[in-house]
């Protein structure tokens, strides 16, 4: 790899998609984001837990969604015009995210941000990656491998 491919791809990993849930900002990087899209009929499947609200079909390719607002605790709310699913990848593993509203991609440089500490056995489930301030704003920065594996963990429990 030539040394402007690799700073071109240092660039790319600090670009972040900044989102919107519940009036919070949280950003996610860009290299696992696939698309944005408004919202789609999502079929219901049994047995899943309430967070996930089923599946799309997304150009003939089954995609599971999730609505991050109940994943994160926070109240249900009924979607509106603002309302989309992100479509994330990381592997082979495909997710859509329902927020509130996508706002903006950003760079936020590794000085920028601040890793948070935990670890594998401690909370199950833990999205937050870091965090960073950006124009006096806070953004959680959501760690895609941990929203990702929610799909397996599912899969292993329809599989039961």
């Amino acid at each position: 790899m030539s040394t402007n491919d690799e700073m071109i791809d240092n660039k790319l990993d600090d670009l972040y998609m900044v989102f919107i849930i519940n009036d919070k900002k949280y950003a996610l990087s860009s290299k696992y984001i696939i698309e944005i899209i408004e919202m789609l009929p999502i079929t219901k499947v049994p047995f899943l837990p309430k967070y996930m609200k089923g599946i799309i079909n997304l150009r003939s390719t089954i995609i599971p969604v999730m609505d991050t607002r109940m994943r994160f605790d926070m109240e249900p709310i009924d979607y509106n015009e603002r309302t989309c699913i992100i479509i994330i990848e990381h592997e082979t593993d495909k997710i859509g995210l329902i927020v509130d509203a996508v706002n903006e991609v950003i760079n936020i440089s590794p000085d920028k941000s601040m890793k948070m500490n935990s670890s594998k056995d401690g909370v199950k489930q833990n999205f937050i990656k870091g965090v960073s301030e950006i124009n006096n704003e806070v953004q959680l920065i959501l760690d895609c491998e941990s929203l990702v594996r929610i799909v397996e963990e599912t899969n292993d429990g329809i599989d039961e």
